[in-house]
């Protein structure tokens, strides 16, 4: 009997569903799929009174991205839950941490079902710096005013301005606002920055890269 290897395209619409019926305040609650977190891309982003990542792993997946996913995600949010296929379910398992939610996905024939395992508990360490960097400049410099400070100028580098505010700030504060702040953009990610090279380079989120494809498009073909 051949077994319906499940893809990303058959267990996401059902995963967006659920939380659309769960988070469905638009005041509260936002939604945010390939969401941009350093070096890393979540699947699925849910910005409220916590950041939670949902990272899918169907059965046509590999666990070669896993490690540096767990890494990153480790750093910025609350809540992490894996929802996997059951063919890297058991291998999947045993290298997220203990911390993290785990849901299964099933194939029942005509639909796909998911359902969860364990329960996801608090992220036990932030990463103030990492943080930060989820912050646009403009941003860390009301943070940094709110908290009192008065001293740092917007001149400054961005580096130092980051290492400052995760430096006086507590990362549960931090946390609260980088929420308040990514919901503010309506789910824009990270600022573009120059690189050395000359070029932009950013890890926002895929619909904000779009909306600049297209924005920059547009004001090229005007020259």
């Amino acid at each position: 009997m051949q077994v319906n290897k499940l893809r990303d395209s058959q267990i996401r619409p059902v995963l967006l569903r659920e939380l659309k019926n769960r988070f469905c305040d638009p005041e509260h609650d936002l939604i945010l799929q390939e969401y941009g977190c350093n070096a890393a891309r979540v699947d699925v982003a849910v910005v409220n009174g916590a950041f939670h990542g949902f990272e899918i792993k169907s059965d046509r997946d590999s666990l070669e991205r896993l490690g540096g996913q767990i890494a990153e995600y480790g750093k910025i949010f609350d809540y992490v839950t894996l929802v996997s296929g059951k063919r890297l379910l058991r291998s999947a398992r045993h290298k997220v941490p203990a911390w993290w939610g785990i849901r299964v996905a099933v194939d029942c024939g005509d639909s796909v079902h998911i359902r969860e395992l364990r329960k996801p508990k608090k992220n036990p360490s932030l990463d103030p710096y990492s943080l930060a960097e989820m912050l646009w400049k403009r941003e860390i410099i009301q943070c940094l005013r709110r908290a009192g400070n008065t001293r740092m100028s917007g001149r400054l580098p961005v580096d130092e301005l980051r290492s400052e505010v995760a430096r006086i700030l507590p990362a549960e504060v931090l946390a609260a606002e980088v929420r308040a702040a990514i919901k503010k953009r309506g789910g824009s990610g990270f600022e573009w920055l120059r690189t050395r090279s000359g070029g932009l380079n950013t890890t926002a989120s895929t619909p904000y890269r779009r909306r600049y494809a297209q924005n920059l498009q547009w004001l090229l073909s005007l020259k």
